[in-house]
């Protein structure tokens, strides 16, 4: 037999074709899902006041692409093993496009939950968890540091377009700026998508990265980080039946409730809004301090998922756990306090790590309790519940300050979450463990 592409001596062979999907993946996070999800908030206040809606309004549209996301993972985590990565990756692009250009044109609250309606049953499901799970089929070795390079797009484009945008936005208005963010997520993204988003490196010929070494370097490497390396298949049927997965569930759901708050309100908690046509302050800081803000945000979102992926590769589950919920901890802290200089640069710095617990985290902690016979229908799960989540996030925290003209109630309620999340993804680690070595010991037994 021929030796694979990724098995060749590193003089004489042409980098591994998976890092192009790599790319692509980054240039996906970069362009569609930061506009789409992220970059959001910087129209908040501009679509708020325009229409004539309240925060709570927005919001219940906001998420309605979270909602239905839910669909959009379950059918990605169950169909991105048939169906040709190109074309998935494809058409989450295309309709992207579509979706702003949509945006440009919205007249009335209707239209807005059916845009986002769109954006979550195609865009939301159709980029961050495909590419983790066809990322986790690419690698063995590196696979954390892959899919978090490839997630960490987000944070590179939205450090970009923050300023960018909210220039284009005072420039142009808040309506053209979608039709150019439009022509940007095409142009920039499609053509790699369609050429190199393969499903699995068997479509191409190949072995995953790494596939040579994983039964020695691998394993060691993961018992160094601590955790145990799972030698057994463990089917979907077990899984779901055992409660360490309905822990982990629990778990991500939290964090989904926590990001769903923080995320879509995040500039006008910084800034203003007028509401029905009432200034309602929050902050009290200017647009242009508040962009400068998320954008710093964005440049520790790229870096925290660079990071967070090597410290799952190097330090284990558990470490990636407590890292993750402490940071949310603290980032909800410093949203309490938007008032001051202090308070949004706090939130910035830890919620830049912690938001990583909602992007990078599923997929490598499912392949390291579950192993990767059914990961991407254990990530469909996780990621789509986790979404149900952000929704729920996202609409009780417009309602909340529809009710108290403040965010801090909702940030109080993000502090006692993120403790309960890190409590839940704790005790659901070593009982996934307890489950794969009963069936490691019923396979020895047979």
């Amino acid at each position: 037999m021929a030796p694979s592409a990724s098995n060749l001596p590193s003089s004489t062979r042409r980098p591994y074709f998976g890092w192009w999907l790599v790319v692509s993946g980054f240039l996906i996070m970069g362009t569609c899902y930061t506009t789409m999800v992220s970059g959001m908030s910087l129209f908040q206040p501009h679509i708020v006041e325009d229409l004539g809606i309240t925060v709570g309004t927005y919001n219940m549209a906001n998420s309605m692409s979270t909602l239905v996301s839910i669909i959009g993972s379950l059918v990605i985590g169950n169909v991105v093993d048939r169906v040709d990565g190109r074309i998935l990756g494809g058409l989450s692009v295309a309709i992207t496009a579509a979706a702003l250009i949509g945006f440009a044109y919205v007249g009335a609250a209707w239209q807005l939950f059916l845009l986002f309606a769109i954006d979550g049953l195609v865009i939301v499901a159709g980029t961050r968890l495909l590419i983790s799970i066809v990322l986790t089929n690419w690698f063995t070795l590196k696979q954390g540091l892959a899919v978090a390079v490839a997630l960490s797009g987000s944070g590179f484009g939205g450090a970009i377009f923050s300023p960018a945008v909210s220039s284009l936005i005072a420039a142009v208005g808040w309506r053209a700026s979608f039709m150019v963010l439009a022509a940007v997520c095409f142009i920039i993204a499609f053509p790699i998508t369609v050429a190199v988003f393969y499903s699995r490196p068997a479509d191409k010929g190949l072995e995953p990265y790494g596939a040579a070494e994983a039964a020695g370097a691998a394993a060691a490497s993961e018992k160094r980080a601590g955790d145990v390396p799972v030698d057994v298949e463990v089917p979907w049927t077990h899984v779901w039946r055992h409660p360490s997965f309905w822990l982990m569930v629990a778990g991500f759901m939290v964090m989904g409730v926590i990001n769903g708050a923080a995320i879509p309100n995040s500039i006008t908690n910084m800034t203003s809004v007028t509401v029905e046509g009432q200034k309602i302050v929050t902050g009290g800081h200017d647009m242009v301090y508040a962009s400068s803000i998320y954008s710093f945000n964005m440049i520790v979102v790229l870096v925290s998922k660079i990071a967070t992926g090597w410290m799952y590769d190097r330090f284990g589950v558990r470490t990636g756990i407590i890292v993750g919920s402490a940071a949310c901890l603290i980032g909800s802290v410093g949203l309490c306090f938007a008032g001051t200089m202090w308070g949004p640069v706090v939130s910035a710095i830890f919620f830049g790590f912690g938001t990583c617990m909602g992007t990078v985290a599923p997929s490598l902690v499912a392949v390291r309790c579950y192993g990767a016979k059914d990961v991407g229908r254990i990530t469909g799960w996780l990621t789509s519940l986790e979404m149900l989540g952000y929704a729920f996030g996202t609409m009780l925290s417009g309602s909340l300050f529809d009710a108290f003209h403040s965010f801090v109630p909702m940030w109080m309620i993000n502090i006692a979450g993120s403790v309960l999340m890190l409590v839940l993804l704790l005790a659901a680690a070593p009982a996934a463990r307890a489950l794969v070595d009963k069936i490691r010991h019923e396979a020895r037994a047979a």
